[in-house]
């Protein structure tokens, strides 16, 4: 009996230091860039962790850094487009872009920024995929990590949700791999503006045999996940069952951006003509041809309902000079492409060129081909289809083999769809 009651006054006692201690131990590694501790060299600078917990460790990054101006998009805006481009009038820009992003999360993460700090400029890098609206929110997402609800109310609960985290098991073992990364370099992390480092992919893409490789696993897995997801519906707009559509939200977003007065540019991000056949290939061409009518429609629409002029749309999408680069062959793991890493994601050396044109701006030492980037309006979208549909024949005419390669990966997955 003595024994136990023993027992039980070292568990109260030890109970609280060890709650203590994890708390300490988690505020001081901060792995995930939420608190304000200490930075030591070969400690805790580097935050490798971060990208394990993207949108709460963002979430907080513009609740501390207070941009006025930011990005939003998938992860293709997250490699590739630099909120330091000297073309932004913002202040303090931060990259807000998160992989795997619906067009829910980027306007919730919009409202966030905005409630924080009123947004000068802001860039909406919208895909295809964004707006499929049986694409889920992301495992971390939250809305209780948001400085305001849907309705713009704030949201009371952010306090005791940071304060959560410093005893939470995960952020323990997240401290524990923050000090044991420390020697990771820099070019496989996020930026503090929240770009992914522009060399991040490049390790990855040599060990895995090259950009060929690379591209075929991209567009194999947007084949069989991203488009058309086994446990989900097909790609749609518009939920038949709920009614709710991802086109309201766009419209949403221009809502609030024209009535605050948000320096808005809307663009459609320029992955390589190998995705865009690879769409073509398993039929979702047309979708992806009212989508670009219907984004181009609601601008308009909202603009005029505003009393004011449109945003800019930019697409980058479709068949052009650099959209068509050449791949290296298969055999091939040393040749670096210049402007993309795969067939989804680019560089930021085209990022560049995306904002130079975007923002209108003229650098001294590159100069954007006419043929990329086409400002979309009501009175030329038909034609600029009608352009792409001839660009995009005559790629497969000069491109045979990589027209084939994708081909063979959509039968090999319509058989299997089919034998089920």
């Amino acid at each position: 009996m003595q024994k136990s009651k023993n027992y039980l006054k070292m568990w109260v006692i030890l109970m609280p230091v060890f709650v203590i201690a994890t708390i300490s131990f988690n505020w001081f590694m901060n792995p995930y860039g939420i608190y304000e501790s200490p930075k030591i060299e070969g400690v805790n600078k580097l935050k490798p962790e971060f990208y394990t917990h993207l949108r709460m460790a963002k979430a907080w990054a513009v609740y501390k850094q207070k941009p006025d101006g930011i990005i939003l998009g998938t992860s293709r805006s997250e490699y590739g487009l630099n909120p330091n481009h000297l073309g932004w009038d913002s202040q303090l820009v931060y990259n807000l872009a998160l992989f795997g992003c619906n067009l829910y999360e980027a306007l919730r993460y919009f409202q966030h920024a905005h409630a924080i700090e009123p947004q000068k400029q802001v860039i909406l890098a919208i895909d295809f995929l964004m707006f499929d609206i049986f694409r889920p929110n992301l495992f971390d997402f939250e809305e209780s990590r948001l400085f305001v609800d849907p309705e713009g109310r704030v949201n009371p609960q952010l306090s005791s949700e940071k304060l959560l985290t410093l005893i939470s098991i995960d952020t323990f073992f997240g401290s524990i791999n923050t000090l044991k990364k420390q020697k990771i370099v820099l070019s496989e992390m996020h930026l503090p503006n929240g770009q992914l480092h522009w060399n991040a992919p490049s390790k990855g893409i040599r060990q895995g045999g090259g950009h060929r490789r690379s591209f075929q696993s991209t567009e194999n897995n947007a084949i069989n996940y991203g488009w058309f997801h086994p446990l989900r519906n097909p790609y749609r707009f518009t939920n038949p069952k709920t009614g709710q559509s991802t086109l309201d939200y766009f419209r949403t977003f221009l809502n609030i951006a024209y009535r605050d007065n948000v320096d808005l540019r809307i663009l459609t991000s320029p992955s390589h003509a190998r995705l865009w056949e690879a769409l073509y290939i398993v039929g979702l061409w047309p979708q992806f041809e009212q989508w670009k009518r219907e984004i181009v429609r609601i601008n308009e629409e909202v603009a005029k309902h505003s009393q004011k002029p449109p945003f800019p749309l930019w697409d980058f999408t479709g068949y052009n000079s650099l959209t068509t680069e050449t791949v290296p062959p298969l055999d091939d793991a040393k040749t670096e492409m210049k402007w993309y890493w795969e067939s989804s994601h680019y560089k930021n050396a085209l990022g560049e060129l995306v904002l130079d044109r975007v923002f209108e701006y003229q650098h001294p030492e590159r100069v954007v081909p006419d043929d990329f980037g086409v400002l979309l309006t009501s009175r030329n979208i038909d034609e600029h289809l009608k352009m792409i549909r001839a660009s995009q024949q005559r790629y497969r005419e000069s491109n045979p083999v990589d027209v084939a390669e994708i081909e063979k990966m959509a039968k090999e997955t319509l058989a299997r769809r089919q034998s089920r």
